[in-house]
């Protein structure tokens, strides 16, 4: 039995009318296919966060799955519309480093402009490329249109700054990413490079005052406002707080914790 085509959307839209906009769009050109909603909460245009949103995917959906993300500061400028063909998946959204982990994962990845008019929803609006640009390129994808014929080839996608951690001075160095809604601050520290570094010692985290010895199995193994490491279900080093809010008991901005660091020493 064929398997119906799917298609993700991740958006910043919240709980607006838009991401139901789109889904019109899309059910019109492809009924068949099955939406699946991955995030619209994300902080409006952090550009970074539907990046790591988009990270998650690889290695869950299968093959043939378009990823439709819409998180567009530079909707109406000059940015190119992308479609890409990368790890077995397809990708569309805007040319802003959105898919920057699909082209990190597949050196073979291939970038086309969206630029076919036939393609698109007319008239298209300057402020919603995702209902009138790229919803219909993610449903013709879907029902098998041909990706080298959306436009031409792109060389140059733009990739974000994909920082990895740093071994110095006896430290393991590395960055925070993100925070969720929760206030939990994920890290670009993995659990193989953690392991590797400790080499069976216990660690001690240093993050803007805040010292955590060890890494638990879960949040619940520290004290109620008690802060907790914890390797977390997406394969990351994650700071938090039990049942609390750790990037707010630090007094850190929503979507402004990006690149802030983090020190893991090994202690006998």
């Amino acid at each position: 039995m064929s398997r119906l085509p799917i298609i993700t959307l991740t958006s910043d839209f919240g709980a607006s009318v838009f991401v139901g906009l789109m889904k019109g769009v899309i059910l019109g050109i492809c009924p068949q296919v099955r939406l699946v909603d991955l995030a619209h909460d994300l902080w409006p245009q952090d550009v970074r966060a539907g990046a790591l949103v988009l990270e998650q995917v690889l290695g869950v959906f299968p093959a043939g799955a378009v990823h439709l993300a819409v998180v567009d500061p530079g909707v109406g400028s000059q940015r190119r519309a992308l479609a890409l063909a990368a790890a077995d998946m397809r990708w569309v959204g805007p040319d802003n480093g959105l898919f920057t982990a699909a082209l990190l994962a597949d050196p073979q990845a291939r970038a086309y402009q969206i630029t076919d008019p036939s393609l698109m929803r007319q008239p298209v609006s300057a402020t919603f490329h995702g209902r009138d640009v790229f919803a219909p390129t993610a449903a013709h994808l879907a029902c098998g249109r041909a990706i080298e014929s959306l436009g031409p080839r792109i060389q140059d996608p733009l990739r974000l700054e994909w920082p990895q951690p740093i071994q110095e001075g006896g430290a393991l160095l590395g960055q925070v990413l993100a925070a969720d809604r929760f206030g939990n601050l994920m890290t670009n520290l993995t659990p193989p490079q953690v392991e590797a570094f400790l080499a069976g010692r216990t660690a001690r985290i240093s993050f803007q005052g805040v010292v955590i010895q060890g890494i638990s199995l879960a949040y619940a193994q520290a004290a109620a406002g008690q802060a907790v490491a914890v390797f977390n279900s997406l394969g990351r080093l994650e700071l938090a707080l039990n049942k609390g809010d750790l990037r707010t008991h630090l007094g850190l901005a929503p979507g402004r914790v990006f690149g802030l660091p983090v020190r893991v020493e090994a202690q006998a």
